[in-house]
C-alpha cells in the first residue's frame, strides 16, 4: 500500500531544512531586526515624550511663577499709581481751597469796608432821614 522511500524521505528532510535555513537567513532575520529596531524606536520615543512632558511641565511652572509675580508687580504700580494720583488730587484741593478761603476773606475786608462806608453815609444822611421820616409821620 503505502511505501515509504527513505531516499525520498532524506531528500525531502534537506529540502525543507535547507529552506528553512534560507528563509530564516533572508525572510525571518531581517524582518525580526526590523521590529526589534522599530520596538527600540517606540521606547525611546516613548522615553523622550516622558522628559519633553517633565519639560513641559517645569516650563509651564517657570510661566505660572512669572504671571503670579507680573500680577503682584503691577499691583504694586497700580497702588503706588493710585497713591501718588490721591496725593496730586489732595495738593490740588488743598491749592483750591487756599484760593477760596483768600477769595472769602478778600470779600469780608471788602464787605466790611462797604459796611464802614455804609455807616459813615448813614451817619452823614442821618439828620436827612430823620426829617423824611417825621415828615412822612406828619402826613400819616
Amino acid at each position: 500500500m503505502l511505501d515509504i522511500n527513505l531516499g525520498l524521505l532524506i531528500f525531502t528532510a534537506i529540502v525543507f531544512f535547507t529552506l528553512v535555513y534560507f528563509l530564516n537567513n533572508i525572510l525571518y532575520q531581517p524582518l525580526l531586526g526590523f521590529m526589534q529596531k522599530r520596538e527600540d524606536l517606540i521606547k525611546s520615543d516613548m522615553e523622550n515624550i516622558q522628559q519633553n512632558s517633565g519639560d513641559v511641565e517645569a516650563s509651564l511652572e517657570k510661566a505660572n511663577l512669572l504671571i503670579s509675580n507680573a500680577k503682584s508687580e503691577a499691583a504694586k504700580i497700580r497702588e503706588s499709581a493710585v497713591t501718588r494720583a490721591k496725593e496730586a488730587a489732595a495738593k490740588e484741593l488743598e491749592i483750591a481751597q487756599k484760593a477760596i478761603e483768600d477769595k472769602y476773606d478778600a470779600f469780608l475786608n471788602e464787605l466790611k469796608g462797604d459796611r464802614e462806608m455804609l455807616k459813615t453815609e448813614l451817619v452823614s444822611n442821618l439828620s436827612t432821614y430823620q426829617n423824611s421820616l417825621q415828615t412822612k409821620l406828619k402826613n400819616i
